[in-house]
């Protein structure tokens, strides 16, 4: 941290403790937790999958709930951080626009459903969103389910499911305000209200976040072939030429953003057994892509191209209506109606000033606007009209709508609609065991296909799955429960995934096919004591057609016959009142055994049989202490170990005439991480956090480096 960066926030953060302080005195009364001011309730209309009683496991699955004391205890500021001290769980930076995503037992995030309060939040065109563009302070709690989640959430999940819970008023009104600071001229500030006032609760959220950048642990230059493969990249002869990609020392460049969010969740208790929900949210993003190499063919061969990206604009909006009933004493029901839209403006620039788009070819320059929505609804039954066993019944729809254009252009226009029937039984054999078996019918619609580049093109021919499952979950002793699952799962190809031009991004594939897995777990979870806990997991993923994202070459690859297998291990411990203490542990093999195939337009065609699913680590080990002191005091302790990760390198620039295929890996790194915070009143904290505290550096994908040591000091009211 830069020392003038550092006095600068320290005197800030002095002076707002004390004006606090000021505001906050009292005479005569004890020092209470800021946490017990804090009374988090879930909105519940945001859940999907409800047993009648609302208690216990909804599938036979390995489920871990994430709540926000967890979130804030470990400084998480997005769902990525909030999560990747999960076993199982890897959260890095990827993809061409080197944003921030994470895998799930080895399935890409394209592949893991993720809701928020049970719509799903993802880019229609992409199939994705950034991590880092979701903020934690409206959340309750987060279910990460990880396998064979229920048939009730539809297709996408071959990895599980993340429902993202949010806050909801309570009888008590709350008032929050925090800042954070870090170097680079990073400034975090958000605000909480929340209140329930008769039948009406509401909680309402607002953020503000800007930073210059992040820190790199040491300075990065890409190799001198790279390099010199981008300044002989040939352009378009009226063009310019390209700008090798230069050296970042202290800061990455292009890594600066400025992120604002508004969030709503309201509730309105009709009568004792009806419901009204209604969420919002609003985001309002600008921020930089890190540069990067794409290697891409021309008539000259392969090169290296540099590219300089930002998203000067980039919007999302949601609306989210619910309503849930009881109707008699067997019966519930859910719906829910949703939009949410993307409005953003990619650019892309000639060189790294950022400041001029006038390269006409190799890629060209210039501005590409995407308007995306996705609309929905579902409808959910639960009944339990036959003794032991509950009936669940679910039907959903939605449409993806993507439009684009290049450098004012015409829009390109693909719709597509998804639809799911599903129907699942949960029976009780016993007191001790439980069956749950159920399937659904899911159909992907190609409706629309208008792209200037491809005038006529079909949409491609619809796609049906069926996807059965069943699993069991027994309670072995008051203190161990047993579950295991067998399911069939079905992904649908993206509209990126089939339809995308490659003129600055990758190039798609039409002829893709939905990716299908037959996944196997069998788990337990024991507690040995009352204060000790041991989970474990095993699983085996056959995996038929997976979609891979070579970030190298901007391509889509289909591996047709792939599978990953594994187990996960977890043990927490309260080791006395006030500590607490978990390890995790998880073994990964992601295996393939059949040849991909990379085809190009003048340089022949590339097949190979890799052995390894790329950028997959076989061991990651997680760890987390916690120590409170009476004194007001939390001390917070945690880290991961990833293993090395294998890759496949198709640049021979010393033969630029073909595509290779060179198995290399990545190295292993070790982070670790710090939060000391200090409860200074009843109703004031101040922390101090350390991320990557031995300043590893590491990658998490070829030629781009990841953030370095980071240091945050922040306060918090509460009232």
């Amino acid at each position: 941290m830069k020392m003038g960066m550092l006095a600068y926030h320290g005197r800030a953060f002095m002076f707002g403790v004390m004006l606090l302080l000021c505001l906050d005195s009292r005479e005569g009364q004890a020092l209470e937790p800021l946490d017990a001011k804090e009374d988090v309730q879930a909105f519940d209309l945001g859940e999907v999958v409800v047993n009648a009683e609302r208690s216990g496991p909804e599938t036979p699955s390995t489920i871990t709930v994430v709540t926000a004391d967890e979130i804030e205890r470990k400084n998480g500021r997005n769902l990525g951080e909030a999560l990747n001290l999960l076993p199982g769980v890897v959260f890095r930076q990827s993809r061409s626009k080197n944003e921030f995503y994470l895998t799930v037992r080895g399935f890409e995030q394209d592949n893991v459903l993720i809701l928020m309060d049970g719509v799903p939040v993802y880019q229609p065109y992409e199939g994705l969103v950034n991590l880092a563009d979701i903020p934690t302070q409206n959340i309750a709690e987060i279910k990460v389910i990880k396998g064979n989640a229920s048939t009730l959430y539809g297709p996408g999940a071959l990895g599980g499911v993340i429902n993202i819970i949010t806050r909801k008023g309570t009888t008590r009104p709350t008032l929050s305000l925090e800042y954070q600071g870090s170097d680079y001229a990073t400034h975090q500030v958000q605000a909480s209200h929340g209140w329930k006032v008769g039948k009406l609760s509401y909680y309402l959220t607002g953020s503000y976040k800007t930073s210059g950048g992040y820190s790199l642990s040491k300075t990065f230059q890409l190799p001198p072939d790279v390099l010199a493969s981008m300044a002989a990249a040939p352009t378009n002869p009226a063009s310019l030429r390209n700008t090798p990609i230069p050296a970042d020392s202290g800061k990455r460049d292009n890594s600066d953003y400025e992120r604002k969010a508004i969030t709503f969740t309201g509730t309105y208790e009709l009568t004792s057994d009806d419901k009204l929900g209604l969420s919002l949210e609003y985001y309002d993003n600008e921020y930089g892509i890190p540069p990067g190499p794409v290697y891409r063919e021309t008539r000259r061969g392969f090169f290296y191209f540099p590219r300089y990206w930002r998203f000067n604009d980039f919007k999302r909006y949601t609306v989210n209506t619910t309503w849930e009933s009881k109707v008699g004493n067997t019966l519930r029901l859910k719906g829910r109606v949703f939009y949410d839209g993307f409005n953003s403006t990619l650019d892309a620039y000639d060189d790294d000033t950022y400041s001029t788009q006038n390269r006409i070819g190799g890629p060209p320059s210039g501005k590409s606007k995407y308007r995306d929505y996705t609309i929905g609804g579902n409808l959910y039954a639960f009944w339990t009209g036959i003794s032991r066993q509950e009936l669940r019944f679910g039907v959903s729809a939605k449409r993806d709508v993507h439009r684009e254009n290049f450098l004012d252009s015409a829009y390109d226009r693909l719709v597509s609609d998804t639809y799911s029937i599903s129907l699942e039984d949960e029976f009780r054999v016993s007191d001790r065991l439980k069956i749950v078996a159920g399937a659904s019918n899911d159909i992907f619609a190609k409706v629309k296909r208008e792209q200037v580049a491809y005038p006529g093109a079909a949409a491609g021919n619809n796609v049906y799955s069926f996807n059965p499952q069943i699993g069991f979950s027994y309670d072995y002793s008051p203190s161990m429960r047993l579950y295991g699952s067998i399911a069939r799962k079905t992904r649908f190809p993206t509209m990126r995934n089939l339809y995308s031009t490659g003129v600055i991004g990758p190039l798609g594939d039409p002829d893709l096919k939905e990716e299908r897995s037959i996944n196997y777990e069998l788990g337990s979870s024991w507690a040995i004591s009352e204060k000790v806990f041991f989970d474990t997991a095993f699983f085996y993923s056959d995996i038929t057609d997976l979609i891979n994202f070579d970030n190298q070459i901007g391509r889509f690859e289909q591996f047709h016959d792939a599978y990953m297998y594994g187990f996960e291990a977890s043990i927490s411990c309260q080791l006395n009142r006030n500590l607490f203490g978990r390890i995790g542990y998880t073994f990964l093999q992601a295996r393939n055994r059949s040849p991909v195939t990379i085809s190009t337009d003048t340089h022949g065609t590339l097949v190979y049989t890799p052995t390894d699913l790329p950028y997959r680590p076989a061991h990651k080990i997680d760890f987390e202490f916690r120590q409170d002191f009476d004194f007001g005091t939390k001390v917070t302790f945690s880290g991961s170990y990833v293993s090395s990760r294998p890759y496949y390198n198709h640049a021979d620039t010393a033969n630029n005439s073909v595509l290779v295929a060179k198995r290399e890996k990545l190295g292993g790194y070790l982070l670790t991480n710090l939060k000391i915070s200090q409860d200074i009143t009843r109703h004031i904290r101040i922390f101090l956090s350390a991320e990557n505290l031995l300043n590893e550096d590491y990658e998490d994908l070829y030629q781009f480096p990841s953030p370095g040591r980071t240091f945050w000091v922040g306060m918090k009211l509460s009232i």
